[in-house]
């Protein structure tokens, strides 16, 4: 989604501080994501997603968006803030939005393959890391945030228990299991996935 800019800039008592915050329910959370996202976009508009967009988007994948990102899409929906938060109609199974995961699964052992592919088999891919191609995904039963890298170290990791952010005092280090971490691979028969 493009952003027109409004003539106006967003004062400085409009920028929310830049520290973590503990929100009494999840409509302050929206509040001051909003706010955020207002002074990130220097008051640019809002782009919220229809609620048939995203009871289309919820048929497609076959599972609930997460009540937080599902709220994010109704109220913002704005696309490329620093990082890139995939509209209704570009979220999908990670096994969709990232074929070459094949080529990592050759690299495991045939158990640690089976393990990753059952859980990537449970993984919507929502959001891209600074259009580089790894992907934020959430697990479509649990809500959980994953992380796929598709470059170095392990190529899933837990990082969140859900889309909310986290609370201030959170441990920011990604979540690890205890799998063995995976060589990288310099080539690759499936590119690397794009920034759609």
């Amino acid at each position: 989604h493009l952003i027109a800019l409004p003539a106006e800039s967003v004062s400085g008592a409009d920028i929310p501080p830049l520290a973590w915050t503990d929100f009494a329910d999840d409509q302050a959370r929206i509040q001051w994501w909003m706010q955020c996202v207002r002074a990130y976009l220097d008051g640019g508009d809002f782009t919220p997603a229809s609620r048939a967009a995203l009871d289309d988007c919820e048929q497609r994948i076959g599972c609930p968006l997460p009540p937080m990102l599902r709220a994010y899409h109704e109220r913002i929906g704005v696309e490329y803030l620093a990082e890139i938060i995939n509209p209704p109609e570009r979220i999908e199974p990670l096994l969709d939005a990232f074929p070459g995961l094949e080529d990592i699964l050759e690299d495991m052992s045939a158990e640690q393959a089976a393990a990753t592919r059952a859980l990537a088999e449970q993984l919507i891919a929502f959001g891209d890391y600074l259009g580089n191609g790894n992907l934020w995904c959430f697990h479509r039963q649990t809500g959980q945030v994953w992380y796929c890298d598709h470059d170095t170290g392990e190529c899933l990791s837990q990082i969140f228990d859900d889309v909310r952010l986290p609370r201030r005092g959170y441990d920011s280090e990604p979540r690890r299991s205890a799998r063995p971490r995976r060589r990288s691979r310099s080539r690759r028969k499936h590119p690397a996935p794009t920034a759609w």
